[in-house]
């Protein structure tokens, strides 16, 4: 388990400036992202300075005047989006107005080391490797990440989701290759002396001649509020249905689709179960759909976007997470559920595989194994949690402490070394 920096970390005291373009408090973990990773340096004992959106302004410096961060007003820096971009609207626009956030940037930190040189430059990107970055090079010590990206789902588990599902991985899965040659990615990694990663799949997309420059880490996406207090019996009430949840955007590579298929094959098994799918996209009426052939609607709730409060209350009265993605890099939903002592049923794919081990969950193998054979892996799981409850609770437990390992708030005192030649 990741230890907290000490007074004596070679870190501590250091100055370190952090581009995050996600930096919005008291909202989800993945667009919190740049502020959990700024708290996390500031209780560690760094001097931070941050660069974010323009559009954060009002909401950072609400919570600094109310006295709920350790940061004050001059420790930010905003910068605007291009007008022309800065209500995106599509998933294209979206990353063409980041792209050109991440230029302006550059001209900005460049004034900043000029006025006060720094000891660290980190580039907190949204996640995606494929993504150019442009402040490399301005520290004596820069950093990006972590980023992923690079996961592969096995094509067993693609083809049976359709031909838009097959086409979509093929235009993904070039992409990926066009990684290690694309001259904006090449400049962009060369510059940087550490590159982290979420995973080792997103390490070997790297180009040839940085990935000694690479460490895995999954990020520090959990703050504190995030922990519930751990209670002397967890895990759900041994009388009634489990209670199993999936979050996150309905996409086909989320895994709605296997998620549905694997409860309809525990309750043939005589699991007793409900499942909340909260969430909306592309594929809502596809899985209603389904839900409805496999004759298990009237165990499926349907639920659409949360607030934050009601989603938390959600979210903690679940038992259990079911989530079968086939490439996230790192779920901030897997972190939340183990935050909230709730094992996880996930597939051993991309950050998923490596979160989750035996003592907090169900990772079900993929590689070599038919889409039917999965889906047994996925429903046994939950036969195993419905009719084990004492094996729920000891895997609630662990799961509650294997989530200090994502907390914003232990900073592993080597966080800033850079990865051996």
């Amino acid at each position: 388990m990741s230890v907290p920096f000490t007074d004596e970390s070679a870190n501590s005291g250091k100055s370190v400036l952090l581009v995050a373009f996600a930096c919005e408090p008291d909202s989800g973990s993945e667009s919190a992202n740049g502020w959990n990773w700024g708290e996390g340096l500031k209780r560690s004992g760094c001097r931070v300075t941050v660069v974010t959106q323009g559009r954060l302004r009002p909401k950072i410096l609400r919570k600094i005047e109310r006295g709920e961060t350790a940061f004050e007003p001059d420790d930010f820096v905003f910068i605007d989006r291009p007008d022309t971009m800065a209500h995106h609207d599509s998933k294209t626009r979206f990353q063409l107005s980041y792209i050109a956030w991440q230029w302006r940037c550059r001209a900005v930190v460049k004034e900043l080391v000029r006025r006060h040189p720094f000891d660290i430059i980190h580039n907190v990107t949204i996640g995606g490797i494929r993504f150019p970055a442009f402040c490399g090079g301005l520290a004596p010590l820069s950093v990006i990440g972590p980023v992923g990206g690079g996961e592969r789902a096995p094509w067993p588990l693609i083809r049976p989701l359709g031909w838009k599902a097959v086409a979509t991985e093929l235009v993904r899965d070039a992409a990926i290759a066009m990684t290690r040659i694309d001259p904006f990615l090449r400049l962009t990694y060369r510059r940087y002396n550490l590159i982290y990663v979420k995973t080792h799949e997103s390490r070997h997309v790297l180009p040839a001649g940085d990935r000694h420059k690479a460490r895995q880490h999954f990020g520090c996406s959990l703050p504190p509020d995030r922990f519930v207090p751990m209670k002397a019996e967890t895990g759900g009430d041994a009388g009634a249905p489990l209670k199993l949840r999936f979050s996150g955007r309905f996409l086909y590579w989320k895994g709605g689709h296997y998620a549905l298929t694997a409860l309809a094959k525990a309750l043939e098994k005589g699991a007793r179960a409900r499942l909340q799918m909260i969430g909306s996209g592309p594929q809502s009426e596809e899985w209603k759909t389904l839900a409805d052939r496999l004759g298990i609607a009237e165990h499926v709730d349907f639920i659409e976007w949360l607030s934050q409060p009601d989603y938390m209350e959600v979210l903690r009265s679940s038992d259990a997470l079911l989530f079968p993605s086939l490439h996230d890099s790192a779920a901030n939903v897997i972190m939340e559920a183990l935050a909230n002592a709730q094992p996880v049923i996930c597939l051993d794919l991309g950050g998923s595989g490596i979160m989750i081990d035996s003592s907090c969950g169900f990772a079900v193998p993929c590689r070599g194994r038919a889409a039917a054979e999965v889906i047994d892996g996925l429903a046994d799981a939950i036969v195993t949690l419905d009719r084990d409850r004492p094996r729920l609770r000891a895997m609630s437990r662990a799961a509650h402490a294997r989530a200090q390992d994502f907390a914003s708030c232990r900073i592993t005192p080597d966080l800033y070394t850079p990865a051996p030649a």
